[in-house]
């Protein structure tokens, strides 16, 4: 899908998901917002998977010029439409930027992932992986955002597999839960579908369900 051009003045308000608008993607020198639709997509994903009450994009679009300005070359992913740089909320907290950036392992985005600082994380769209981490200029952390924050002294639980329910164990629950979204019964949200696919083939359905049972009996 291709990325998307609006005007601040006329489409400001404009819905582009449940929880964003255009003109949170902005740039202060200009009335054209680019923004690419999967940049969209993996921010409301990411929505639900750590159970925002509200994600702010701090840095959406930027003009060549204006890209500059801030300290990028002109010509990055920002100027494109095709990069945010967020601060995610939980409640009337912010969330680490160490379990937003594990939250988008988790969710399979082998695109652009940066840890800006403290709170702030980078996100983008480019087509291959690209994970760093921006305030320790190291320019890739690897394959494992878990073990990395780890050595950086920030412990992000890991998401347990089976546990659908999130109660810390495995159990015949969990496996109904799957079952019922197999048939679609229950709409499980991203953190419980995630959790609840075994096999690891991007959907849930009996089989995942049928695994789940067995760990819980341990067969």
């Amino acid at each position: 899908m291709a990325v998307k051009t609006y005007s601040l003045k006329k489409d400001g308000a404009t819905k582009l998901s449940p929880h964003f608008r255009v003109r949170e993607f902005t740039c202060p020198d200009s009335d054209t917002v680019k923004i690419d639709p999967k940049l969209i997509a993996i921010l409301e994903r990411l929505y639900d998977y750590l159970g925002c009450s509200k994600i702010i994009i701090t840095s959406g679009y930027r003009t060549p010029a204006y890209d500059r300005k801030v300290g990028g070359s002109g010509r990055g992913y920002h100027t494109e439409g095709r990069a945010a740089d967020v601060n995610c909320w939980r409640g009337d907290s912010r969330i680490h930027g160490s379990e937003i950036c594990c939250a988008l392992q988790e969710l399979g985005w082998h695109h652009g992932i940066g840890w800006i600082a403290g709170h702030a994380v980078h996100v983008d769209t480019r087509t291959a992986r690209y994970w760093f981490d921006e305030q320790n200029g190291n320019r890739s952390i690897g394959g494992d955002w878990y073990a990395y924050m780890e050595e950086k002294g920030h412990h992000v639980p890991r998401l347990a597999k089976g546990d659908v329910d999130g109660d810390g164990k495995v159990t015949s629950t969990d496996a109904r839960l799957a079952l019922q979204a197999a048939v679609g019964k229950v709409t499980l949200t991203e953190k419980q579908a995630i959790a609840a696919d075994q096999n690891g083939d991007g959907t849930v359905d009996s089989t995942d369900a049928r695994q789940i049972l067995q760990r819980a009996v341990k067969k």
